[in-house]
């Protein structure tokens, strides 16, 4: 099923639900592909993971946060020793993305040379991961948090399970994102990357209850989240190149150069996308929330006969 909250299931129900989907998916890819595709398999793990941990935050009003903590360091640690694979190969692609979109300004020369030392690093990893234990201990500590999740306590349904979490991502995010136009650093933009991954993933949740308008914010999140991703991918591929741990024979700054201007438009165009996004406060945004879904919530309650009390307790 779809990384989604149905219009007529118990929000309970679809909270352990769409817990337990995102790690069989996550344990699958680093079970069953990681020898025949370690590249993608490790990429949705990882991917699996960040939505998982999105749903424990936007959980934060139904869960005990003792239980919430345990299981989102759990799943940091899962994810932690996927991270320097990922690097390798986002570099050799950000690499082919320049040369490209740059195509003629130096010669193809310079991004194959450096291109060629990054697949050498990268062949290494790849080696080094399928080799390792590190996908098995992986999966190891998400089977422990998926057999978990069938003993999670879920004390509150409806609204009042989602708002502490949805206005505590929106509000976290608002600040991260102002930090990041301020500072304008690598590290402050990529903080801000985060929670409007947050936001992205609850967003896309909640879509199917609360109608098309939060889908449309939820797509805006998305494209903010993009271009965020790919400044960060700029910034660690810029990192080892000025640093030399890159050493081939090519001319690294004028390389660095470039990165420096796709990283000036990237920036520019996701700070006028983030004050949109965030453009109203906490409040506001979780009064237009609530509505949707208190709007979708009597949708599904008129469509449905057959448990009406059910329905009705749900939209409170």
């Amino acid at each position: 099923m779809a990384y989604k909250l149905e219009l007529d299931e118990d929000l309970r129900t679809g909270i352990r639900r769409a817990a337990q989907e995102q790690l069989d998916r996550a344990i699958r890819e680093l079970s069953e592909r990681i020898t025949e595709d370690p590249v993608d398999a490790v990429h949705s793990a990882r991917k699996a993971v960040k939505k998982e941990r999105s749903l424990l935050r936007l959980a934060r009003g139904t869960m005990p946060p003792q239980q919430r903590r345990r299981e989102n360091a759990a799943l940091r640690e899962a994810a932690r020793a996927l991270s320097t694979a990922r690097d390798a190969e986002v570099m050799v692609a950000t690499v082919g993305d320049l040369s490209e979109r740059y195509a003629g300004q130096l010669p193809e020369t310079t991004f194959d040379e450096i291109r060629a030392e990054l697949g050498r690093v990268r062949d290494e990893q790849r080696r080094q991961l399928v080799g390792s234990a590190l996908g098995t201990q992986a999966v190891q500590e998400l089977g422990a948090v998926r057999l978990r999740t069938e003993d999670w306590e879920l004390h509150r349904g409806g609204w009042g399970a989602l708002q502490r979490g949805l206005a505590r991502s929106y509000a976290d995010g608002r600040r991260a994102f102002a930090r990041a136009r301020a500072r304008r650093s690598a590290e402050a933009l990529h903080a801000a990357r985060k929670r409007v991954k947050d936001l992205w993933y609850q967003e896309r949740l909640l879509a199917p209850a609360c109608g098309p308008a939060v889908a449309g914010h939820a797509q805006e999140a998305h494209r903010l989240a993009d271009l965020l991703g790919d400044d960060h991918d700029l910034a660690v591929l810029r990192q080892a190149l000025a640093q030399g741990r890159i050493r081939a024979a090519a001319d690294i700054d004028a390389v660095v150069a470039l990165i420096d201007h796709r990283r000036s438009e990237l920036q520019r165009e996701a700070l006028h996308l983030g004050e949109r996004l965030y453009a109203e406060k906490t409040r506001a945004f979780l009064r237009r929330m609530h509505a949707s879904w208190r709007a979708g919530r009597r949708m599904a309650a008129a469509r449905s006969e057959e448990h009406p009390r059910e329905l009705a307790a749900a939209t409170r």
